[in-house]
């Protein structure tokens, strides 16, 4: 089973642009259309490899409040996510891939942000609004 890392994130701050075009530009791939419970796009970077990393976005998340009290993650305030995923045994680089995601986001000034492990790790956050920068330091 694949490890996979979320970034789950807010709005920008008056950016030009679609959030899948700053995504594309982002990790350099471009997303295709998909019907899935989990994603609106795809992008897969080296397909048909044991070494694939799959970018998974969607648009309109639906995660509800009872989870965000669970959690702690304002989940409601982030209508859109991407999931980097891949083989095991590649986590790092998969975290490392999510964490420029998350990093670049933030530059463009989508807020809040939340770089999540395994949808119940918090890894990093950006909620300047709410709770501060960052939950922990890398």
């Amino acid at each position: 089973m694949p490890a996979y890392f979320d970034v789950y994130f807010g709005s920008h701050s008056g950016r030009q642009g679609s959030i899948t075009e700053d995504l594309e530009r982002i990790i350099g791939l471009k997303f295709e259309p998909i019907e899935e419970i989990y994603a609106d796009h795809i992008a897969v970077r080296n397909p048909g490899t044991n070494h694939f990393i799959s970018y998974e976005l969607l648009l309109k998340q639906s995660l509800s409040e009872d989870l965000d009290e669970d959690m702690g993650i304002p989940f409601t305030q982030m209508p859109h996510s991407v999931t980097v995923r891949g083989p095991r045994g590649d986590e790092e680089q998969h975290k490392a891939l999510a964490q420029g995601i998350f990093t670049q986001l933030k530059e463009n000034g989508y807020k809040p942000i939340y770089f999540v492990y395994d949808l119940d790790d918090v890894i990093d956050f950006w909620d300047p609004d709410q709770k501060g920068e960052h939950s922990k330091d890398f």
